[in-house]
């Protein structure tokens, strides 16, 4: 019997060990490089270069709902002036309110996308879910409650699986813990909608302008390494 409980107490401390030395070097890898640049720099990068695909942007939520825009390089974009009447704005996938109101994480291009002002008033700070009921729903994104009874936000398919990866970001770089019902409905979109080519590139395209790379876009089975977020 007790020989029995050393190797459970052991077998438990070296997956604790393991948990924690795993989560670490991945928190490593977020950090890397990362310089923070400031929201409104990262505002015209995201509507002139990170998200702009042959001059036109699209809202993530809502992608039929896209702008002409023209393209620039980065000193141009930088130097472009504000975005009036333009009915696109930015998305924190990770809300400010809950954690990402100050810099680094305010500006930090790996949970920002490029949404529509209808779409990103919608999801305003709710969790993410997989909706039985909506308020409101345009191009597959619904505002609504889940089986719980709960008011949250469920992405359109082909954005399903960037969300999760962002909040998986997100929680691992700047230490916030998802709760767990949300961890399961962004497992589930992780494997719905796994990374592409386009996913891919704009990781690349973010890494030249802030300096870090998304781990869970480099290598997705590091979400299977990490326990709970």
């Amino acid at each position: 019997m007790k020989s029995s409980l050393i190797v459970f107490f052991t077998f438990f401390l070296l997956t604790t060990l393991t948990q924690a030395s795993t989560r670490e070097g991945i928190r490593l890898m977020t950090m890397k490089n990362h310089h923070a640049l400031e929201y409104a720099q990262v505002k015209k990068l995201l509507f002139s270069i990170v998200d702009n695909i042959k001059g036109q942007v699209c809202s993530a939520y809502t992608p039929s709902q896209c702008k002409e825009r023209y393209q620039r390089d980065i000193n141009q974009a930088l130097d472009s002036k504000s975005h009036q009447n333009f009915k696109l704005n930015i998305e924190h996938t990770w809300p400010q309110s809950k954690g990402a109101k100050e810099l680094p994480a305010n500006s930090d291009m790996h949970h920002l996308f490029v949404t529509s002002k209808e779409s990103n008033s919608k999801r305003a700070n709710l969790p993410f879910c997989d909706a039985v009921y909506d308020y409101w729903q345009m191009d597959g994104s619904i505002q609504g409650f889940d089986n719980f009874s709960q008011d949250c936000f469920e992405a359109q398919d082909l954005h399903k699986g960037n969300v999760a990866r962002a909040m998986f970001y997100f929680s691992i770089r700047y230490n916030y813990p998802i709760d767990s019902h949300q961890e399961s409905v962004l497992r589930s979109w992780h494997e719905l909608d796994p990374v592409d080519q386009r996913e891919i590139e704009r990781n690349l395209i973010i890494q030249k302008l802030q300096g870090n790379l998304n781990p869970f876009i480099t290598d997705p089975n590091f979400v299977n390494l990490i326990k709970d977020f």
